[in-house]
């Protein structure tokens, strides 16, 4: 076997990519995004290496010593940034409101940023942390896990075989009864459904279809059965520069569960059923 150059960059052995560079990472916030998703990978990825987890609860600060062997745990985030001087990425996993402050603060330190979508609870909190970034010359990185999802990446060979033809219209829908009664069904924190799962259903939408200038969008929210008083029916309309349609429909106040995806081509539509797309389309030949 031939030697990797020096200069090659980050290489995969066996599903995970190896770099000689190891992150040194602190985590704020221990929910539930942290605790089943970013801390498993972070501690399983031979790149990187926990230093310090936050959150004001002390019983979850016990759970995760034990489970993630986390050498140091703080009940603020200040502290933790304070006393962490050799980390140079921060996973901000805490609620939405808290993401411009302690993003901002990270960068300032020299840290770059790996943050939970959505960025911030508004347009001029994001465009803060963005010049924060551009001023500092530091990442700021959003999770957007729904592009590589495995039906995402289907539909993107579909798109990409031409079978469709043109698409013109696209409709997502996510609809079952969940009554939530955390953070995330309450405004002040950032919660509610466009938020939340709204913000992948765009994302995935703008990055298969999507083409710059946006018309503006339009977006009716409902508080329906929620605990807080966030949204938890959200219908969503876009429409991007070439003209596609976009609707997606959230609805957590549904006793029908749906969580569909039809795509709309001049030749064809391709549907999302029980994790598979089933794609119809009419060859141009056999057109009358």
């Amino acid at each position: 076997m031939n030697p990797v150059p020096a200069t090659a960059g980050p290489v995969e052995r066996n599903g995970v990519f190896m770099s000689d560079k190891k992150l040194k990472v602190i985590v704020a916030g221990l929910g539930r995004i942290a605790w089943q998703y970013h801390l498993p990978e972070i501690v399983k990825h031979p790149n990187f290496e926990l230093l310090a987890v936050a959150d004001p609860l002390a019983e979850r600060l016990e759970e995760a010593r034990t489970a993630f062997n986390v050498p140091h745990t703080y009940e603020t985030f200040d502290a933790m940034l304070a006393h962490e001087p050799k980390a140079n990425l921060l996973v901000l996993t805490s609620p939405t409101c808290f993401h411009p402050r302690q993003a901002i603060a990270a960068m300032e330190r020299g840290l770059d940023v790996f943050c939970e979508k959505p960025l911030a609870n508004s347009l001029e909190d994001a465009e803060t942390m963005v010049a924060a970034m551009k001023r500092l010359g530091r990442k700021l990185m959003v999770y957007q896990p729904h592009r590589v999802r495995p039906e995402t990446l289907a539909l993107l060979d579909v798109l990409n075989s031409g079978l469709l033809g043109e698409v013109f219209m696209v409709r997502r829908v996510c609809s079952r009864y969940s009554r939530r009664n955390d953070w995330q069904s309450l405004l002040e924190f950032g919660g509610g459904m466009l938020n939340n799962y709204g913000a992948h259903f765009i994302d995935q939408f703008m990055y298969l279809f999507g083409q710059a200038p946006y018309r503006p969008a339009s977006c009716e929210l409902r508080r329906v059965v929620s605990s807080g008083d966030a949204d938890d029916v959200a219908k969503i309309t876009l429409v991007s520069g070439n003209g596609v349609i976009g609707e997606i429909d959230i609805n957590m106040a549904s006793v029908i569960n749906d969580n569909s995806w039809t795509v709309w081509g001049s030749r064809g539509a391709a549907v999302l059923k029980s994790d598979a797309w089933q794609v119809t389309y009419i060859r141009p030949e056999d057109i009358p």
